[in-house]
């Protein structure tokens, strides 16, 4: 099924390329083995050079031009032997090697065959899931990233999938062109072999592919994301209704909404998708629902990524789950990458070269050269544990800094939790609440809501003006308690940042 759903015309001129080029040792860390190996088949058919695989069960075998066994070739050790002796101008894939990559016979044999094939078109391609080098090799390896399947390619894998189930059983097809292209975004970033349960399933329960399967696919995207343990998603709970004021953050969203969601057009305008935001400010204003809402607004998917999360006591898992969760979040692309607090656990604060550190040096790089459809959200409240590399130009598109709300926004701030907690806002003086209010950030204005509605639910009264009056007025606010804080964030942003509101 595999065979009928081609690569790239990029990803194939790159292999092409590098075995050309003479890279006798290419090593491809993906769980989509199949797919890689159409792949290689494809460039055995267009450089003219036979393929082999390799596995533990069935031995090296030849695939291409001329299906055939090679004896004895069971064990690594053995395959390799035969791979070095023969010094021959062919593609080797070899799965599963992995476990016996730090084996001392299998280093040498393996260096043997770089040394022996450099000299012509062989290549031995290494393939599997977080494979781990040894030292010795790691710099003779190049690596080849597997190329995140094509809509098209995906449509042509769906439609393979249901021409299979057809054959079996009756099946209908109940979706638009509208459906199907939801439909095809929500499967980027899932393997075939996830796209082929989650289409079989659909469609053996009630014998119909529509519109309600697109929940099935959600969930399994969710599952994967959650699996991981390094990354959280979000579904979509808020909307940019929800985010009240911001105006200048929620235009310049605006106007970049294409161009996240169309690169191939915005590169041909002479644009590159955005990058990513920085939201500095005070706490509670509604950084993280802005995150939340942007998601929503481009209907994308919202991971939370959560540094805490990635700390490991074992030297280098810290690193590697961070490369994890980056490369789990590409591979879900188009997708929001939330990064709440990021100073807590992305400052430099162990400036000896602990964790933290090279955990941020890893975080910079990539965030600095990302090619994938990623865009970034990382929220901050204490900007003096934020290391100035981090406020560089080319890390984040802009920097912006969220103020306490101004009157208008405490009137929306104070209309949305009250209609949440059906409250009709017409009932109520919300001028003089607004009054009373100044100085609170939204999420002291819920709070007042939500507090004086325990206080009239025990008295068995309704909610009232009053009621929130008394409750508004126990509150001491940040901006009292944390007046010179406050005062020196927006000193801070005034040449630094750009005010949201």
């Amino acid at each position: 099924m595999l065979r009928g759903v081609p690569p790239s015309a990029d990803q194939l001129r790159e292999l092409e390329i590098l075995i050309r080029a003479h890279h006798p040792l290419l090593l491809v860390d993906t769980v989509e083995e199949e797919r890689l190996h159409v792949l290689l088949e494809h460039a055995a058919e267009h450089t003219g050079l036979p393929l082999f695989s390799w596995n533990q069960v069935d031995g090296l075998r030849r695939e291409l031009p001329d299906p055939g066994q090679t004896p004895e070739s069971g064990p690594p050790q053995k395959a390799l032997s035969f791979i070095e002796r023969s010094n021959l101008e062919a593609i080797f894939h070899l799965r599963g090697l992995g476990p016996y990559l730090h084996e001392p016979v299998v280093v040498a044999q393996i260096k043997s065959v770089h040394k022996k094939y450099f000299g012509h078109r062989g290549a031995l391609v290494v393939s599997g899931s977080d494979l781990d080098l040894p030292p010795a090799l790691e710099h003779l390896f190049t690596p080849l990233k597997l190329e995140a399947p094509s809509p098209e390619a995906y449509h042509a894998f769906v439609q393979a999938v249901l021409r299979d189930l057809a054959n079996r059983l009756h099946i209908e097809v109940k979706l638009s062109s509208v459906d199907v292209s939801q439909l095809l975004a929500a499967l980027h970033g899932l393997t075939f072999f996830e796209v082929r349960k989650i289409i079989t399933q659909a469609v053996i329960e009630d014998g119909v592919l529509g519109r309600e399967d697109l929940a099935a696919v959600l969930q399994a995207k969710r599952q994967i994301i959650e699996r991981s343990g390094v990354l959280e998603y979000f579904p979509h709970e808020h909307d940019m209704g929800d985010v009240a004021g911001l105006r200048h953050l929620k235009d310049w969203l605006r106007k970049r909404q294409a161009a996240f969601e169309d690169p191939g057009r915005a590169k041909a305008y002479g644009l590159s998708p955005p990058k990513g935001l920085l939201l500095i400010g005070v706490q509670g204003c509604g950084k993280s629902l802005c995150a939340k809402a942007v998601a929503a607004e481009w209907k994308l998917p919202l991971i939370r990524l959560d540094p805490s999360n990635l700390y490991n006591r074992y030297v280098g898992e810290t690193e590697k789950n961070l490369r994890r969760a980056i490369k789990l979040a590409e591979q879900m692309a188009p997708v929001v990458l939330w990064i709440d607090e990021i100073e807590k656990s992305l400052s430099q604060e162990d400036a000896n070269g602990g964790p933290a550190q090279r955990l941020f040096g890893t975080f910079l790089a990539w965030l600095q050269d990302k090619k994938e459809n990623v865009f970034v959200i990382a929220t901050a409240n204490d900007i003096s544990k934020l290391p100035p590399e981090l406020m560089r130009k080319g890390r984040f598109d802009e920097i912006f800094f969220v103020d306490l709300p101004q009157e208008e926004a405490r009137k929306r701030i104070l209309e949305i939790h009250l209609e949440r907690r059906k409250r009709d806002p017409a009932k109520f003086d919300i001028a003089r609440l607004v009054e009373r209010t100044k100085g609170f950030s939204g999420a002291e204005i819920e709070q007042a809501v939500v507090s004086s509605l325990y206080t009239a639910f025990s008295r068995e009264e309704d909610l009232t003006t009053e009621a929130l009056v008394e409750e508004i007025e126990l509150t001491k606010p940040l901006s009292v308690t944390m007046a010179e804080r406050i005062a020196a964030l927006r000193d801070w942003a005034k040449d630094r940042a750009v005010f949201a509101g």
